[in-house]
């Protein structure tokens, strides 16, 4: 049809990237829970819903599935090791 696109391949892509391509590409991605207040923009796509090359209505949503990325700051950091010397710290006044 006039108005259909092809689902690109995500999958292997940092999530931001591959949200950006689907919206070059005319699809819309979203995460497993559409209706979760954290956007799909963190982490690497392991798979995909519809598959790569399957046909779709201009702007409809395509599920993807993410898994935190090897430069994925996010989680605690505390207490952070060594923990400086006794007394190297000054209160300023």
């Amino acid at each position: 049809m006039l108005n259909d696109v092809i689902v690109p391949d995500f999958r292997g892509q940092q999530a931001l990237n591959a949200w950006l391509a689907g919206h070059d590409a005319g699809v819309l991605l979203q995460g497993p829970d559409p209706d979760s207040p954290q956007p799909v923009m963190n982490g690497i796509v392991v798979a995909q819903h519809p598959a790569p090359g399957v046909r779709v209505a201009r702007w409809a949503p395509v599920t993807v599935w993410v898994r935190p990325g090897p430069d994925d700051d996010s989680g605690v950091r505390e207490p952070r090791r060594p923990e400086p010397p006794v007394n190297t710290l000054k209160a300023e006044g």
